[in-house]
């Protein structure tokens, strides 16, 4: 039934445990070729900038692991053979295009929301502007960046850099949600509220752009913080500020990489 069907979905079966289970069936290779589907490429952000490590490309990869309802342990594909590889050891990838990108000037504002490694191009960012500000001696805008994850404790991702570059100045506002370390449940959308008057500034006044990288689920919530900021400091109405939002989006202001 579905209930059964849902269980085994949930088991995470790979075809190995089919053919455990159903022995009788003896597929040629050629069949199984057909059966079997490639396996799909993995995109992760490149979470570093080649100004600031020309011959290197940081990645910021999360091991996926978990244990089925049958008490099997599992191991995320991926995941799985990156943390297998050693220094030294050659890979075959691919780079392609990315719709996360700065500003043509260093002086134009950026407010960046990551959530969990949806972090990795901001770093690449926060290196970028750093670069420009340190070595270059450039004058760079306003970087905000909020970051939100579940524990401080254990999913503070690129903490120390964080802090580091808020002292030097590079980011000028480091917004924390770490959801899970009070009673009530805090979020970025809820920091961004909070904020609401330095944004409208930041987005409408300066011009600057919005990035947000991460799961699905917060885009609306983020997008609806964003149209109160716009209602309260900049006299929109709610239309006119969802008519902003479009605007910004179409000028490559307001920038989504969500997965």
């Amino acid at each position: 039934g579905i209930n059964a069907e849902y269980g085994r979905t949930e088991d995470t079966l790979t075809y190995a445990d089919i053919f455990r289970e159903f022995r009788s069936a003896h597929p040629t290779l050629a069949v199984l070729s057909q059966i079997v589907p490639a396996i799909k490429p993995r995109h992760y952000s490149i979470a570093s900038s080649m100004k600031a490590h020309p011959d290197s490309v940081h990645l910021l990869v999360v091991r996926v692991d978990w244990v089925t309802s049958s008490g099997k342990q599992r191991v995320g594909q991926c995941t799985r053979y990156l943390s297998s590889i050693r220094p030294g050891e050659k890979m075959t990838v691919s780079i392609k295009p990315s719709v996360m990108h700065l500003p043509a000037s260093p002086e134009t504002p950026i407010v960046m929301s990551g959530l969990g490694t949806g972090m990795a191009p901001f770093r690449a960012f926060l290196q970028e502007r750093a670069y420009q500000k340190k070595v270059e001696g450039r004058e760079v805008g306003p970087v905000v960046l909020y970051f939100g994850s579940r524990n401080r404790a254990s999913e503070y991702l690129y903490g120390e850099e964080l802090e580091a570059y808020e002292q030097e100045g590079v980011l000028t506002h480091l917004r924390l949600a770490f959801s899970r370390d009070q009673k009530e449940k805090v979020y970025i959308q809820h920091k961004i509220v909070e904020d609401k008057a330095l944004l409208c500034q930041l987005l409408q006044e300066k011009k600057g752009s919005f990035y947000l990288c991460g799961p699905t689920w917060p885009v609306s919530d983020v997008r609806d913080a964003l149209i109160t900021s716009f209602v309260s400091f900049a006299n929109f109405t709610l239309e006119q500020a969802a008519q902003e939002l479009e605007k910004m989006k179409e000028e490559d202001r307001y920038i989504l990489e969500v997965y």
